[in-house]
């Protein structure tokens, strides 16, 4: 984990509010995995408005270039700040922050849900599964049509996958989670890797509630230090004799075995 300031290589629009933004910085390509996070700074210089930074999962790491890529949506003044930077600006960010997947390549099949923002880091968990020739299948469900773009990121892949949005204006027509529900059975001995609103993964342990399935959430929680240090991301998570203990999704995280995570 360094404190870096790295230079903003594009800022593309993807969609109504929505942005990938490309950064140079060989110490991330050389040290991020899939399933991580920066803690950027998105006040202007001097200026600590706002004064927190903000946590954003690593979408893309192209490390023969030493270039990675966070997805994000303006939706408030620091996103919004982001959005107004342009290519040759700096950016400054801590990273990377949280722990990497520790994928079970003793499988063969994985599939991988994301709701809205949250297929940010399940890009590049789809990336690393890819490479190693593992069967990939990604379910993305979005409102509308916003999310279109990432489209032309997952055809890139070569995995399979199957984008729903929920007034049927782009993809397949309905919810994600109705596709997992309807077709569990076919897909109960696959690898699970989940990311998204807190009711896509409470439906999601409901359809995987009694069955002998593994999977993975990686979760998404307000921050304040990122590191660890303020306790302000924890979250109940019940171990094994059925006690609640919490965890910090910073520092202990971001991901966890959906099961055992209290979405409340």
């Amino acid at each position: 984990m360094k404190l870096l300031k790295e230079e903003i290589l594009n800022n593309e629009k993807y969609g109504e509010n929505l942005y990938k933004m490309e950064i140079f910085s060989p110490y991330i390509c050389r040290n991020a995995g899939a399933g991580q996070f920066i803690s950027v700074k998105c006040s202007r210089e001097k200026i600590f408005d706002p004064m927190l930074r903000r946590p954003f999962s690593i979408y893309d790491i192209e490390k023969e270039f030493n270039v990675f890529s966070i997805l994000y949506l303006v939706k408030g003044r620091g996103t919004y700040l982001l959005s107004l930077l342009k290519k040759g600006d700096t950016v400054d960010f801590i990273g990377p922050l949280g722990n990497p997947i520790a994928f079970n390549m003793n499988s063969n099949d994985y599939l991988l849900i994301g709701g809205g923002i949250g297929i940010a880091p399940l890009y590049l968990i789809t990336k690393v599964l890819t490479s190693e020739k593992k069967n990939v299948l990604f379910i993305a469900g979005f409102k509308n049509s916003n999310f279109a773009g990432i489209e032309k990121d997952l055809l890139k892949t070569k995995a399979y996958y199957k984008i729903f949005t929920e007034d049927g204006s782009y993809g397949n027509s309905g919810l994600a989670t109705d596709f997992i529900k309807e077709n569990i059975n076919k897909y109960n001995k696959y690898q699970f890797y989940c990311c998204g609103p807190v009711d896509m993964l409470k439906a999601l342990q409901e359809i995987f509630l009694g069955k002998k399935i593994s999977a993975t959430a990686i979760v998404e929680q307000r921050m304040a230090c990122g590191i660890g240090a303020c306790m302000g991301c924890a979250i109940g998570i019940k171990n094994e004799d059925g006690e609640i203990i919490y965890k910090r999704v910073c520092k202990d995280g971001p991901s966890f075995n959906i099961m055992e995570v209290i979405f409340d």
